[in-house]
């Protein structure tokens, strides 16, 4: 997308204990760290650290950075808020609204309309009851799992076609088999993954994890010990009671640490080559209660004084561990000889990055000022915390932000650029290369919009969402309702919470969106949601194109008649 906004972090007024606290050093003092590189060239196959959050909202994070200035002021994410401060921080990321097609997009680089992808929700497309006026299609594999066919090229295929060693740690919820992981979607290393959508429960038991996590966590999964607290605790904890940090030494492991050491040693394991290490955290998915938070953060928040939002926390002392586990992560990184390249740290041949599968839950979390949340096409269902890093300003020249929007979809062709991979022949990707906004902030990307499609409903747990097609492109969205035949319009520049529909006052605009979105539509296939059986017929006139059944139809003041078992059909905006 072209005129989007760059601002150099020395033009923002970051508030001064914000700033205070990303530049702090942690409690205990940190190994010596290797020479930064001074290389005026990205170094050839960087190794790529991926940390997907699950569920963390776009608000979540105490950084102005991702969040246009909207930083949460109760949950603390200092490790966040530093690679954002040194990294490229994208104020317009997006993502699915909720966990599975947010990874099958991040995997495949499809669209879910895609049928190399066809993954639109979590369970089905009908999380709305048995009175809905419509059904929605099935997705996924020809039993109905939300889960990605083996046909497809993955980006763990690709990347390990270019001789990279790739990991996967923690949740994964896309695969039919655990196996799949490893057997189908090109993986050489499977930690933790597993075909379930959430965690079950958040600590270990004797060292053995819930059964919705994958056995080989369980490695990971031994009791804290004083020698481990005291190397990978204590360093990160920021206004914890000392007691209660050393309470912890004897008690069940927490997931959230498990995948950080997973992940740690896959990159101990692995240094000698380029590797890909996927970083999936459990955290911050529900079951989200006192009982699954690490004990010492919770105390923490217990004791701490409630902020603007919602300040459930359970939920923050999850999202401070996950930040904990990242802290230490790119730690790891920067004190790690590369033997690659002698005389330097891994971070300087590496590129992390933050990034979360959709909005926050609105049970737990405020996603406001946006509209919305996990599991709905407003926005605060769709943006997302990113941030790219790396201590070598060839691959990442940080210290800045960007506002172009930027989406999941785009993880698997940067990741394949930046490893020099061929992508794979015969499966178009939909995403974009983002390496180039990493490493140039004169760059642009070369989109002029992006889309989101959702034939079926998730009405329930507080959620509204039904059948709609949505646009972004530039300052504008649309937002098409399949029940109603009509758009709504919104101007995300002046109304990032969508509160003013400007369809009827700015018809021409909601028809050209409209027009690149019915095009999509078809140039994808989409499949939409049909009229439910014994629903009596509905009829509406249409001046103008529609769409259904794989194709464009134009309509020349008719009725269009919508039997039960048909698709209703996408209806252009008319300019007047």
């Amino acid at each position: 997308m072209t005129g989007t906004r760059r601002k150099a972090l020395g033009a923002l007024a970051l508030p001064a204990a914000l700033t205070l606290s990303v530049l702090a050093a942690p409690a205990t003092a940190q190994p010596a760290r290797p020479a930064a590189s001074t290389a005026s060239a990205a170094p050839a196959k960087p190794n790529i650290v991926l940390i997907l959050a699950d569920d963390l909202g776009w608000a979540d994070v105490s950084t102005p950075l991702t969040t246009a200035g909207h930083p949460n002021d109760y949950i603390e994410t200092p490790a966040v808020a530093r690679l954002a401060q040194q990294g490229v921080a994208f104020d317009n990321a997006y993502a699915s609204q909720n966990c599975a097609p947010s990874r099958a997009e991040l995997l495949t680089g499809l669209y879910p309309t895609r049928p190399d992808n066809n993954i639109y929700q979590v369970d089905d497309l009908n999380r709305g009851g048995s009175e809905t006026l419509l059904v929605g299609p099935a997705q996924g594999l020809p039993d109905g799992a939300p889960d990605l066919p083996g046909r497809v090229t993955t980006v763990g295929e690709t990347l390990r076609g270019a001789g990279y060693t790739t990991g996967y740690v923690g949740k994964f919820h896309v695969a039919e088999h655990d196996s799949d992981i490893t057997s189908v979607h090109g993986f050489d290393e499977n930690i933790g993954g597993s075909s379930a959508g959430q965690p079950g429960a958040y600590h270990a038991k004797a060292g053995v994890f819930a059964s919705e996590i994958g056995p080989g966590l369980d490695a990971f999964g031994a009791p804290y010990t004083q020698q481990y607290v005291d190397a990978n605790i204590k360093p990160y904890a920021r206004g914890e009671d000392p007691a209660a940090v050393n309470a912890l030494v004897g008690t069940d492991k927490h997931v959230t640490d498990a995948v950080t050491d997973a992940t740690i040693d896959f990159v101990d394991r692995h240094k000698d080559a380029p590797f890909f290490a996927f970083m999936g955290s459990y955290a911050v998915h529900n079951p989200v209660s006192a009982g699954q938070a690490r004990a010492d953060l919770l105390a923490k928040y217990r004791q701490k004084k409630p902020g603007t939002g919602i300040s459930n926390a359970a939920y923050a002392a999850l999202t401070e561990g996950l930040d904990q586990g990242v802290a230490r992560v790119v730690d790891h990184l920067e004190t790690t000889p590369d033997p690659r390249n002698p005389g330097h740290a891994l971070a300087d041949n590496t590129v992390v990055v933050f990034a979360s599968d959709n909005g926050g839950l609105g049970t737990y979390t405020d996603n406001g000022p946006l509209r919305g949340q996990k599991g709905e096409l407003h926005e605060g269902g769709l943006r997302v915390p990113l941030i790219a890093w790396s201590a070598n300003p060839a691959l990442v020249r940080g210290g800045r932000v960007d506002s172009t929007p930027v989406d999941t979809i785009d993880y698997y062709p940067t990741f394949a650029a930046l490893a020099g991979a061929a992508l794979p022949a015969g499966q178009p990707l939909d995403g974009k290369d983002l390496s180039r906004l990493f490493a140039d902030p004169a760059a642009t990307v070369d989109r002029d919009a992006l889309y989101w499609h959702l034939p079926g409903y998730l009405a329930e747990n507080g959620r509204d969402q039904r059948p709609q097609s949505v646009i972004r492109s530039g300052r504008w969205k649309l937002v098409f309702d399949y029940e109603t035949h009509s758009a709504a319009l919104y101007d995300l520049v002046n109304d990032l919470g969508e509160t003013h529909d400007l369809a009827g006052e700015q018809k021409a605009v909601a028809h050209s969106l409209g027009l690149k979105l019915i095009n999509w539509l078809e140039q994808t296939h989409a499949p939409l949601a049909t009229l439910r059986a014994g629903h009596e017929p509905i009829s509406f006139p249409v001046l103008g194109k529609t769409y259904s059944g794989g194709q464009i139809t134009r309509h020349v003041g008719e009725n269009v008649t919508v039997q039960p078992g048909q698709e209703m059909p996408f209806v252009l905006p008319r300019v007047q």
